[in-house]
């Protein structure tokens, strides 16, 4: 009798457990340097040796060349910036870098997809809003103009209803995505 009691109490235990919610912390989350360190300066050498060689040897051809692998390390310069979160969560919303805090009464859904090409892992994290990202955004973040022309981490999708998908890449972030998603849902279960 004692140990059906003991059993009970254990399994009680356990369940109440399971259905504590985890307690909200707020978190940020950068660009996985690593990654992209290789890129950002492999196209900023070959650019100089482009315009270098160019301009030494004659070669306007060569010179104007040297715009494109300039304009690739341009693109890809987020990817290297110091002290510059690209997502993150606290009471305010859930924050995504030039948007901003999105309120977490606009989110209607949160979730991980995960495809691979080839031997790559990609991996997005799709959040659903009940209304539209103008809407939705609590605390809209500034930026300068120049940025506007760099790589972000999202995209936006226009879905039906006036809803929008916010389309996050997790797999160029330095955390790992099914933390990022737990963080998250201790803010908002959905």
């Amino acid at each position: 009798m004692a140990a059906a009691k003991e059993t009970t109490a254990t399994t009680e235990k356990n369940i109440a457990e399971e259905n504590e919610k985890p307690t909200p912390v707020p978190f940020t989350v950068s660009y996985n340097r690593q990654q992209s360190e290789s890129i950002f300066y492999g196209c900023l050498v070959l650019g100089a040796c482009f315009a270098a060689v160019g301009v030494a040897g004659g070669l306007p051809l060569l010179a104007f060349a040297s715009l494109a692998p300039f304009a690739f390390a341009y693109w890809h310069f987020p990817m290297i910036e110091k002290g510059k979160p690209q997502l993150g969560a606290n009471e305010e919303g859930l924050y995504v870098e030039r948007i901003g805090f999105i309120d977490w009464a606009a989110i209607r859904m949160t979730d991980v997809k995960r495809t691979s090409v080839r031997n790559i892992e990609l991996v997005r994290l799709d959040v659903l809003l009940t209304r539209p990202l103008d809407a939705a955004t609590a605390k809209a973040q500034t930026f300068p103009f120049w940025k506007k022309f760099m790589m972000r981490n999202w995209k936006r999708i226009k879905r039906e209803h006036g809803r929008e998908l916010i389309e996050i890449d997790l797999h160029t972030l330095s955390a790992n995505p099914d933390e990022i998603l737990s963080r998250i849902r201790a803010f908002k279960p959905v």
